[in-house]
């Protein structure tokens, strides 16, 4: 029984169904597909749609990770699990749902930017009135800014800039951490070294009574 399903959301962006419990079959499902698809998949961006109830947020957390490490980038989930769409918040995931198709001119300006290219030395990318999606690294002087959050999920060595007109709800998620500086509604942390207990790990920020809080996930 296959335990994953997946479908082509449109020409960008794809839908991987999880039917089943997470599972080493699970992961090694994932792996044949990357591997069976010849490069179709790397790089792309996912939703997660979670069709199975009994998933736990360090499970999702695992299951990111496998399908990362297999070059595909998730972008967002589809839960009905309120423990789910909590951990995607704190992780600067989106959350999607079904819309009804009078709702889709209304929802239009919140679709985030998605830059697949690497963002190179001394190279600015905007985000303007909507949140931002790194599929490829950060280069050290590079500058990413977003109205809204920051979602990347290659190495980040430049500077993360989020929420720049003030919204202070704003989150950065970066998969492997090596910032220069980062900055939520203007409150910001400058790195001349990064410190070990975040450097290449996964990190998720975002300001708590005024403050960034950093949280390893």
């Amino acid at each position: 029984m296959a335990l994953i399903e997946i479908q082509t959301q449109n020409e960008m962006i794809w839908t991987l169904k999880i039917l089943d419990r997470i599972t080493d079959a699970l992961f090694n499902e994932i792996v044949n597909l990357v591997e069976s698809g010849k490069g179709k998949f790397k790089n792309v961006p996912v939703i997660l749609e979670i069709k199975y109830r009994h998933i736990q947020a360090n499970e999702l957390a695992m299951l990111i990770e496998v399908i990362t490490q297999n070059q595909m980038s998730v972008i967002g989930i589809r839960s009905r699990t309120q423990e789910l769409i909590d951990f995607a918040r704190l992780a600067g995931l989106a959350i999607f749902d079904k819309t009804k198709p009078s709702e889709i001119l209304q929802l239009k300006h919140r679709l985030p930017k998605i830059v697949s290219e690497e963002v190179i030395h001394s190279e600015q990318v905007i985000s303007k009135d909507s949140d931002l999606v790194l599929l490829s690294s950060v280069q050290a002087d590079a500058d990413v800014i977003a109205h809204g959050s920051v979602s990347a999920y290659r190495i980040v060595q430049g500077n993360v800039f989020a929420g720049v007109d003030g919204d202070e709800k704003a989150t950065i998620f970066i998969h492997s951490f090596n910032a220069q500086l980062v900055s939520i509604a203007g409150v910001y942390k400058q790195f001349e070294t990064v410190p070990e207990k975040l450097h290449s790990r996964s990190v998720v920020i975002d300001l708590q009574e005024g403050q960034l809080r950093f949280q390893i996930i």
